[in-house]
């Protein structure tokens, strides 16, 4: 059995100076390590088409007035302040590249913070390598270059938790107010933030009674609770159809999320990368484990349970709640990233060979880099060429069916391309429920028929390309990821 270097060599001590903690040699490294993530958020960054939920950011975002802040408080209450930072940002433009910068911002700023929070807890090299993880982290990346609000989640996240860690430290009422304004605004890019601060709570019983700063944390309980009616208020009063799509939690989610955490998907990759972090982060928990019976100051124990808590709380209050309503998806569990990334570097640097720790190290950082190199590649969904399809060979006097709830993305992507207002079809809602879409297309020249996901063949999908089958010749299909659009022409 491997001995955890934590049980051999003394831990530094969490209330070191920030400065001695972030300072000195390696200031010039952590620089290099920031800009490596820098880099890997800005390559290739207008490459991918934009998805479905980023187009539904940037056609929210646009809402006119009163409008958008009636449907903020009544529908989209979820990243909600991710919405009105975007509202004044697309004044840069809606080209893909400028509006994903805005993601990109925070994804940068988190490497800072991470070595912030991983140094003043286990110590600089261990700061350095946790960095230097999320910078790899194809997950990190990938969503450092999504028109949503997951990038600054995870700021909030990991500004919360040094902060809180700070606190716990050294608790100064200019502490708590920092920490619960810093917890409070997480809440409003995601729902799920709600979960960091109580993550944060059940740390506290690994600490001994005189150690917890009760009227601090209090203060601070104060603060977030205060900040969090509204965002409790939108989950009581707004819609739930949006996340119905989301299936009861089974193993193979609970394995999509350890691939998600470790490569975001990337399969072969993601399930190599996957079983070596999870090698590391069992000796993580070996060591949480000797710590507690070794560490001469409690708050040396704290750090792992701290870290612990960051990761599984989420995760089994999710499924917890999902006995009653399906909540576990793996995308709003990106909370748990940099505790996951945490403990992996902590089991990385605590193995005492020299050859092995730096294998280990070498394995992440190399299979995290072949996952993200790939992921530029990787494209949820072609809109894009989808709408530069459709300007390009519909006519003005031509109709777009599309499906009810999904909307037409394409018809939004026309509106942001060269071109995209000119020879514009007119796109036609069908539903299972309706037949209005027969008369809405009886004046048409040619029909196309806009089938996503491509695999969609339920009944109303059978019954419309059946009918149009009947009435029109079946011309060209043309395949885009994800999405099938299929030309009708009218039989003469």
């Amino acid at each position: 059995m491997i001995p955890s270097a934590d049980a051999t060599r003394p831990a530094p001590p969490l209330a070191e100076d920030t400065r001695k903690t972030a300072g000195g040699r390696n200031t010039p490294l952590l620089l290099l390590v920031m800009a490596l993530g820098a880099a890997l958020r800005l390559t290739a960054l207008g490459y991918k088409s934009f998805w479905l939920d980023e187009i539904s950011s940037i056609v929210f975002a646009r809402v006119p007035g009163i409008s958008f802040w009636r449907t903020l408080w009544n529908d989209e209450g979820n990243m909600a302040l991710y919405y009105v930072m975007l509202r004044p940002w697309l004044h840069f433009g809606t080209g893909e590249a400028s509006v994903r910068m805005l993601s990109v911002l925070p994804g940068v700023a988190s490497l800072l913070l991470m070595y912030l929070l991983s140094a003043r807890l286990f110590g600089r090299a261990v700061g350095m390598v946790a960095t230097l993880f999320l910078a790899l982290s194809t997950c990190a990346v990938v969503y450092s270059q999504e028109a949503r609000a997951y990038s600054w989640l995870l700021l909030g996240v990991i500004a919360s938790t040094y902060l809180f860690v700070r606190l716990i430290q050294r608790p100064t009422y200019a502490l708590t107010i920092a920490y619960a304004l810093t917890a409070g605004v997480t809440l409003y890019f995601h729902y799920f933030g709600l979960l960091v601060p109580l993550a944060h709570a059940l740390s506290l019983p690994a600490l001994p009674r005189e150690r917890r700063p009760w009227k601090y944390l209090f203060a601070s309980s104060a603060i977030l609770a205060a900040l969090a009616i509204p965002v409790l208020w939108m989950i009581h009063t707004q819609p739930i159809q949006h996340i119905d799509w989301v299936q009861k939690p089974s193993l193979l989610e609970l394995y999509h999320l350890g691939v998600f955490l470790a490569a975001e998907g990337s399969k072969a990759v993601g399930a190599v990368l996957l079983a070596l972090e999870l090698v590391l982060a069992g000796l993580f928990l070996r060591t949480m484990k000797n710590s507690r019976d070794l560490a001469k100051d409690a708050l040396q124990y704290w750090r792992y349970a701290l870290v612990a808590s960051s990761l599984f709380t989420p995760v089994i209050i999710t499924l917890l709640v999902s006995v009653v309503r399906p909540v576990f998806f793996h995308r709003f569990l990106i909370i748990c990233l940099p505790a996951w990334l945490l403990a992996v570097a902590v089991g990385a640097c605590g193995i005492p060979t020299l050859k092995l720790r730096t294998a280990a190290i070498t394995g992440v950082c190399a299979l995290s880099l072949a996952s993200t190199v790939m992921s530029y590649t990787r494209v949820r969904e072609d809109w894009r060429d989808v709408a530069k399809y459709l300007i390009a060979h519909a006519t003005a006097q031509d109709y777009v069916l599309y499906y009810a709830g999904v909307g037409n993305p394409s018809d939004s992507y026309r509106d942001w391309l060269p071109g995209g207002a000119n020879n514009r079809p007119m796109s036609v809602e069908v539903s299972g429920a309706s037949g209005d879409w027969r008369q809405k297309i009886a004046a048409g020249e040619r029909v196309w028929m806009l089938r996503y996901p491509t695999s969609r063949s339920d009944e109303t999908t059978r019954t419309v390309e059946a009918e149009l089958q009947s009435r029109y010749i079946v011309g060209e299909t043309e395949k885009f990821r994800a999405i099938t659009l299929t030309e009708y022409i009218p039989k003469k």
